[in-house]
């Protein structure tokens, strides 16, 4: 296509480093055809309440009316629509019109069927990824042909299918904002200026024409009779419950967590096609059909089909013989049923619950909180308080008893709850407050206001700018003591917003998103990215749900499952063993190239968790903040953070060095970042209080903070394919292993002797002393064995697993770990910083980057390079270098790779001599001893102090390594580059 020419400035790279209003201002300069959109912001920053209550779809809603009109590539009207909302996600117009389709791939199936439509010759296009781990790919068609979105789907597996997205649509372009955190990202190489937008081929058009011709006469139109009678069937449903169907949609997800999650599910990917029809039938069944299409309407799966389904279970349901879907269908057990409805009503026959989700929006109808009237506000107000010309007024009486009306605002409010959030370190008081306007008496929603801010009254901008406060200089205070004063009939509420073990009533009981494991009445309110922490309830038994559990051990070879298998059933320990004074001070750190499935593998094993399967909860594309909360949120659980990977740009490789540098201080020593208050009163500390998973494609450098990390290597043919699918088939039964397990500790945290896990933990530490390795790496292996051990016991006791069996994981397990922490130490020995500094300047010496003279003054012969530098002098024995010099010397080569020496050179010269690697002398100051670092020599008739390094010392690594060493052979960090190609720039 000659109309698309390569333009630089629209690579990938250059538009994923821009904003959104920068790339929309360069695209449209470009004209390439389609045009453009503001969307809304993904985290709906500064959009309107309406806005907010109205979209289901954060950050992929378009904000401008009739937007198939207005879309343009002008880059004024671009600049002048962002320029409204800078944070504002970007959207691009496909279809005929504009000569552009998209293909949306979702999971293997998607793939596979993408390949099967272009005969496994996909020609290289624009394309980009979604941070569901999705892929687009955009097609130029001849401008003008119709053609008709259509979605295949895998009916049997969640989020895999093929899209078409064509006439009437758009889609989210990069580098917009997802609303789970991730960032949609134009693919290398494959940007609007590194290659020209493909042709679709002749064939894969001419079959998506025949594949839509073909649908299309197969459905039946709907006549306008069934149009007309399923109006009819809308407005009967509508009078019986007056509230909009996407409200009531809202209100049964607030109290059903199979809907919220399958809500969630609808707006972002579209639900599985048996998801999707117990939803909308049981709403149908129920007389909720505008309900049921605002469900399917959520999803860009919604057809013309979709629509006559619906009808059609509608025009059905007086006929029908069965009830609207119960609960247990959705996989609810006895518990979770009786927890989510106020009694559990069984079938006469069957003595099976037949519960459906949708009588919660019924009863939910009934008890809904009393809608007050403008004067029953007025009447829970202490004080002389009315009503007066459209204004809430105080009262004051004159001595003749005439009443004076004061006005004060144009609107009535009252608190409805005074609620609790305890994160464990902190608890923060949140007023619920509704209100009416007087004179249009329209309602004021709830919102939640921090109790401290509530005098302030600048809360009312929540609500907009209708309601408003009088003049005068005591109004504001009047107004707020006439509010507060409505607190007597306040109900009190307590919010949990971690999760992990907690004390109620004396006994310890265990927090996941869907509250108390075991426990009614418990809230839990938690971030978007942590809501799917849920051990939802299974009919699983735990035998069945354990084994599931350890045949994840079988996917990939030991030396990685085994770790893995360890950390997941340490992470609820945490708590207990933070009160025996042995609390886990490590991570555990799964690296491998791209595609060994590193990432995938690391979801399943938090599978045990929750659904877990998608989005990972946190990632080095999070900020520091995001991921040190999330930490401390996650307590007694495990946190994935994913996707530490090399980078070509020098910003973005130090954000995610300094950010995992951070999260290994965190996790290694317990620890958060300490904050002050705008008062100088410190804030809470956030330590982490879990467990956490890196995935990565590297390995770090550091030292100690090696230390801090327990590595597993994943290979790419490491991973058994048939058994990870498999797995991810059986995940909902890892969360059932789980709450078992979790009942079981929680047993044995309520009884009072709690000496065994100590005892066990010393004995193991013993017997690992004899390695000589790092003292951390040594009990990383044994807090790992505990976890393996007890995970191991919980199942040998459900019967999942023989005790001799379970004898023999134990000895395999403890070996590898062993193993491990040994290989990791001697790693940690190599980057010591006084052997690292040996190790440069024996190369800078071999190098001839730097020289010594003759302390005989015997002349160096002119071998040496022009530029090199002389940093001291030497001898049989020894090298006597000038301090600073050979500190700076070594200090430039690193700051050359952008580092820094990791100590100062009171440190180093300190580490030298325990080494043993350096001569030291004692003085006596004052009558004391005093070791010096730095020797006094005379050299050239000037004394001064040197420090002397053992020639015996730098002579071996100079033998071992010369200017052909490999990076493998340099004693370094294994991401570091090759110091001798760096020695040989200077």
């Amino acid at each position: 296509m000659s109309e698309f020419q390569i333009n630089k400035n629209l690579t990938a790279a250059s538009l994923n480093s821009l904003t959104t209003a920068e790339a929309a201002v360069v695209m449209g300069q470009s004209e390439l055809g389609p045009k453009y959109l503001p969307l809304c912001p993904a985290d709906h920053t500064g959009v309107s309440d309406k806005h907010k209550q109205a979209c289901s779809r954060p950050g992929k809603v378009p904000l401008i009316a009739k937007w198939t009109e207005k879309a343009t590539d002008k880059p004024d009207s671009l600049q002048h629509w962002f320029s409204k909302r800078p944070n504002s996600n970007l959207g691009m117009t496909l279809g005929g019109q504009v000569g552009i389709v998209g293909f949306d791939i979702d999971g293997a199936y998607g793939q596979t069927k993408m390949e099967q439509l272009f005969n496994n010759d996909i020609p290289p296009t624009w394309q980009f990824s979604t941070p569901g781990g999705g892929l687009r790919f955009l097609f130029h068609v001849p401008e003008g042909v119709t053609i008709r979105k259509f979605t295949d789907t895998n009916s049997g597996a969640k989020h895999e299918e093929l899209a078409l997205l064509a006439d009437g649509q758009m889609t989210v372009i990069p580098p917009s904002q997802h609303h789970s955190g991730g960032q949609y990202l134009w693919m290398e190489g494959r940007g609007p200026g590194d290659l020209p937008l493909a042709e679709l081929p002749r064939t894969v058009l001419d079959q998506i024409k025949k594949e839509k011709s073909s649908k299309q006469a197969a459905a039946p139109n709907v006549s306008s009779q069934l149009r007309s009678e399923a109006k009819s069937c809308s407005s009967i449903a509508m009078s019986e419950n007056a509230l909009p169907s996407q409200d009531k949609l809202q209100l049964l997800s607030t109290h059903c967590k199979v809907m919220e999650e399958a809500l969630s599910e609808q707006q972002l990917h579209g639900c599985s096609e048996t998801q999707w029809h117990y939803i909308v039938s049981m709403l149908t069944k129920a007389g909720y059909t505008d309900t049921a299409m605002a469900f399917s309407q959520l999803s860009q799966k919604h057809t013309q089909h979709s629509e006559q389904r619906i009808r059609e279970m509608d025009l059905e349901r007086p006929d029908a013989s069965y009830g609207p879907t119960r609960c247990t269908t959705f996989g609810c057990g006895l518990e979770q049923i009786a927890k989510c409805h106020s009694s559990v009503h069984l079938d006469e026959q069957t003595q099976e619950p037949k519960n459906s989700p949708v009588t919660l929006l019924l009863s939910a109808k009934k008890t809904k909180a009393k809608k007050l009237s403008l004067e029953e506000y007025v009447g829970l107000m202490k004080g002389n308080h009315d009503i007066h010309q459209q204004s809430l007024c105080k009262v004051k009486y004159k001595k003749d008893d005439e009443a004076e009306h004061i006005p004060l605002a144009n609107f009535v409010a009252r608190i409805v709850k005074s609620i609790e959030k305890d994160n464990g370190a902190e608890k923060l008081t949140f007023y619920e407050i509704d209100g009416l306007l007087i004179h249009s008496q329209k309602r004021l929603h709830p919102i939640q206001v921090p109790a401290q801010e509530f005098e302030s009254m600048k809360w009312l901008t929540m609500w907009g700018p209708e309601p408003t406060l009088f003049p005068g200089s005591t109004i504001r205070d009047l107004v707020r003591f006439a509010i507060q004063s409505t607190a007597s009939a306040v109900i009190s509420e307590r919010i949990f917003t971690h999760l992990g073990w907690i004390k109620l009533d004396g006994k310890w009981a265990y927090l996941h998103a869907g509250g108390a494991l075991g426990v009614p009445n418990v809230k839990v309110e938690l971030e978007t990215r942590l809501q799917n922490y849920q051990l939802t309830g299974s009919h699983t038994s735990s035998r069945e749900a354990m084994e599931t559990s350890l045949n994840l051990l079988n996917i990939a070879p030991h030396r990685v499952t085994l770790v893995l298998w360890a950390l997941t059933y340490l992470s609820p320990l945490c708590e207990w063993l933070r009160w025996l004074g042995i609390e886990p001070k490590f991570l555990v750190w799964l690296h491998g190239y791209t595609g060994s499935r590193k990432t995938t593998l690391a979801k399943l094993f938090l599978c045990h968790f929750g659904d877990l399967l998608e989005h990972p909860p946190a990632s080095f594309k999070d900020t520091a903040n995001s991921v040190e909360r999330r930490g401390f949120d996650t307590k007694d659980s495990l946190l994935l953070i994913d996707d530490y990977h090399p980078t070509s740009s020098p910003g973005e490789k130090k954000k995610m060095e300094s950010l995992a540098q951070q999260i290994l201080r965190g996790y290694g020593d317990r620890v958060g970042r300490g904050r002050m208050k705008q008062d100088t009163s410190l804030r809470p500390d956030y330590p982490p209080r879990g467990n956490a998973l890196v995935t990565a494609e590297d390995l770090l450098g550091g030292g100690s903070s090696v230390a801090r990390l327990f590595p597993a290597e994943l290979l790419k043919t490491d991973v058994n394919l048939e058994l990870l699918t498999q797995a991810q088939d059986d995940f909902e039964k890892l969360s059932a292993a789980m709450s078992g397990y979790l009942d079981w500790v929680g047993k044995a945290m309520n009884t009072p002797d709690h000496s065994e896990l100590r005892r066990l933990f010393v004995k193991k530490r013993q017997a690992a002393s004899h390695l000589g390795v790092h003292g951390r790496l040594v009990e990383a292996a044994v807090w790992l064995y505990l976890g393996l051990s007890l995970g191991l016991e919980y199942a040998e006791s459900v019967g999942a697993i023989t005790a001799d069996r379970g004898k023999e994981l134990r000895t395999k397990g403890w070996n590898i770990f062993l193993d491990i922490a040994n290989e990791q130490g001697q790693q940690v020995t190599e980057i010591k910083p006084s052997k690292r500094f040996i190790t440069i300047v024996s190369q800078l010496l071999a190098n001839q980057s730097v020289y010594c003279d003759n302390i005989d003054h015997k002349i160096v012969p002119e071998t040496v390079q022009r530029n090199s530098s002389s940093v001291g002098w030497k001898d049989d024995k020894y090298y006597y270098f000038l301090p600073d010099l050979i500190y700076n010397e070594v200090s430039q080569l690193l700051a050359k790779r952008g580092e820094q020496f990791p100590i100062s050179p009171t440190t180093l010269w300190k580490e030298l001599a325990e080494a043993g690697l350096t001569q030291t002398e004692v003085s006596k100051e004052k009558g004391k001893p005093r070791q010096h670092f730095l020797v006094k020599k005379t050299v050239k008739k000037q004394r001064q102090r040197l420090l002397w390094v053992k020639k015996e010392a730098l002579l071996e690594e100079v033998q071992t390594k010369t200017k052909n060493n490999t990076r493998s052979e340099l004693l370094v960090p294994v991401d570091d580059t090759d110091e001798l190609g760096i020695l040989e720039e200077f």
